[in-house]
This record gives C-alpha cells, sequence and structure tokens, in this order.
C-alpha cells in the first residue's frame, strides 16, 4: 500500500529521526560546555596574566627603586636584599598621583597630598586609607621579572 497513509507515516519518522538528531546534537554541546565550565582552571598561566621585563637586577643597588612605566599603571621595584625584590603600584590609593621614591627614608611619598608608604606599599602617613597593590617579582638570570 503505497497511499497517502504510508507518506505521512515515512514523513512523520523523518521528522522525528530529524528533531531527535538536533537535540542529540545540542544536548552534546550543552555537556561540553558545562563540564569546560566546571573544569578548574590552569595554575601555569592565567589569560590575562602578563610579564613585565624591568630591568637588570645587578644594576639596583640594595635599597634603592626603580620606576618601571606599564601603560596606565607604572610601577616601582625595590631591591631588599641580595637576591629579593618587590614590586609594587607607584600610583597612589588616595587620588592615583605617581608616587615618588625617597631613597633617604625608603619609602614613597606622594606629592599631591604627602602620603607616605613604606617599601612593601604599607601605608606610613597622610590621607591614603589603602596600601599600594603588589605584584609577584622573581629574578632569573639577572634579569627582574613581574607578574601584571
Amino acid at each position: 500500500m503505497n497511499g497517502p497513509e504510508t507518506t505521512s507515516i515515512e514523513r512523520r519518522g523523518v521528522l522525528t529521526w530529524l528533531i531527535r538528531g538536533f537535540l542529540a546534537i545540542w544536548a552534546l554541546g550543552a555537556g561540553v560546555l558545562g563540564i569546560s565550565f566546571l573544569k578548574a582552571p590552569s595554575s601555569e598561566k592565567r589569560p590575562g596574566e602578563r610579564q613585565l621585563r624591568c630591568g637588570s637586577f645587578s644594576t639596583l643597588a640594595i635599597g634603592e627603586a626603580r620606576l618601571v612605566r606599564h601603560g596606565a599603571e607604572p610601577l616601582f621595584v625595590v631591591r631588599v636584599s641580595d637576591s629579593q625584590v618587590t614590586a609594587v603600584s607607584a600610583v597612589c590609593t588616595h587620588l592615583r598621583c605617581v608616587l615618588k621614591w625617597d631613597g633617604d627614608k625608603g619609602t614613597f611619598q606622594c606629592p599631591c597630598h604627602n602620603g607616605a608608604f613604606d617599601r612593601a606599599g604599607i601605608v606610613l602617613s597622610g590621607p591614603p586609607k589603602k596600601p599600594l597593590p603588589q605584584y609577584p617579582a622573581e629574578v632569573r638570570a639577572d634579569e627582574i621579572i613581574v607578574h601584571t
């Protein structure tokens, strides 16, 4: 029997098969998306993390700081020992003025409102309430690398 009833049954079967196929593909895509969302991020290198080269380690004396221009967010690198450096933001947390290094006192001074920070970025005096943001820093083959 090849009448209209057989044709409508075959069409219905093809449409059912197509709909189930598309739904299976969508379910597979949603599953992959869900798994990638729940997967822990890689601890090696984050997508937004950048390495900033800050010059030679041996040319920076212990207790000295070097201003490193980095777009709108400059930073200071301070040599604290024979093998260690720290990096802090060079922008005051009060009104975003660029700080100056006072080598005699070993502090960062804000020229706008006389705020002061120690070499670790902790507020010593003045109107700033928050400490300076710190950046991870390391020395590789006599070069200072800061992770921003």
